[in-house]
């Protein structure tokens, strides 16, 4: 029966991504005025790119028919190894050094795309995806490592199942002893890391069509068909596994058996949407800085995860 549930869950992440992403992108335009597009427009759009064909530079060698797949693959491993709303995930036990190698390989293989493409602006893309990637995903790791600290636990999908107990004790009045302060720097840490990683302003633009100030949309620019498809839906798997994570830490309720498991995922949603909200709130009263004032904000989620790693040890 857990298998059973466990799959289900990974299944319901990885159908609603492109859902979450297109929510965040209708609520941006209706910020900005226009009438914006339909949640579900990117279900559209990745079924219009199945059926377009594939062209690829001249100069392309076998990595460029991978790479796409590779950097799809990693994301979806990660949909069934967390525990979003369910807390025997499929592929468990999951630390964090596999969290962020994952991360880390699926970043790796965008770039080697990029780079076997031989064009200039993807030199240029690849080469400023790792300048924010080196910055981002050390603050990435001490954060996981915190939560396990906090929680005394390596597995993080315990280590979460834990803290959801925790909260679920305290608002019953069964505990003195949860600390708010881990949790409140924790997500603030954690929304400035997914900020950085998924590509959203103030980091880059995933809307703009400006190439030289391109990061992750430098990568892709020569990417058409199913690897566009590939790029595209791996993108909004990443996005929604970073906001699953900092809405388990807003308000941990996971459920234990299957019987609670409607009532965790309607949850699960109703926090997503209020995530996706507050993202694009974000994105609309913010500009894109400039890339050299980018590492400023990734020190800030730096210290904060450092901040937190060593309250943890006292806890």
């Amino acid at each position: 029966m857990n298998l059973a549930f466990g799959i289900l869950q990974g299944l319901m992440v990885l159908i609603l991504a492109p859902f979450f992403a297109g929510f965040v992108h209708r609520l941006k335009q209706r910020a900005r005025g226009q009438k914006g597009v339909s949640p579900f427009q990117y279900y559209r759009n990745l079924y219009k790119l199945l059926k377009k064909e594939t062209v690829l530079s001249k100069d392309a060698t076998l990595v460029s028919y991978l790479a796409p797949f590779m950097y799809l693959l990693p994301h979806i491993l990660l949909g069934f190894m967390m525990p979003f709303f369910y807390g025997k995930p499929l592929l468990a036990p999951t630390n964090p050094i596999l969290i962020t190698y994952l991360m880390a390989l699926a970043v790796f293989f965008l770039t080697l795309y990029a780079l076997d493409q031989a064009s200039s602006f993807g030199g240029l893309g690849s080469s400023r995806e790792w300048f924010l990637s080196s910055l981002s995903e050390p603050a990435f790791l001490l954060l996981l490592f915190s939560v396990c600290l906090y929680s005394k636990e390596w597995d993080l999908s315990i280590a979460f199942l834990k803290l959801g107990q925790e909260v679920q004790s305290l608002i019953l009045g069964y505990t003195q002893h949860f600390s708010v302060s881990i949790p409140f720097l924790l997500i603030i840490s954690l929304f400035v890391l997914m900020l950085a990683e998924n590509a959203r302003i103030p980091f880059d633009n995933p809307e703009t069509h400006l190439e030289l100030t391109m990061i992750h949309e430098a990568n892709i620019l020569e990417a058409s068909g199913r690897h566009l498809l590939l790029f595209e839906y791996a993108s909004h798997l990443r996005l929604t596994v970073f906001l699953s994570l900092i809405s388990i830490l807003i308000f941990p309720y996971i459920a234990q058996e299957p019987f609670y498991f409607l009532l965790a995922f309607a949850l699960y949603f109703l926090k997503m949407l209020l995530l996706g909200s507050v993202l694009a709130f974000v994105e609309s009263i913010n500009a894109k800085m400039r890339l050299f004032r980018l590492p400023n904000i990734l020190s800030v989620a730096f210290v904060l995860s450092l901040l937190t790693l060593i309250l943890s040890m006292g806890v």
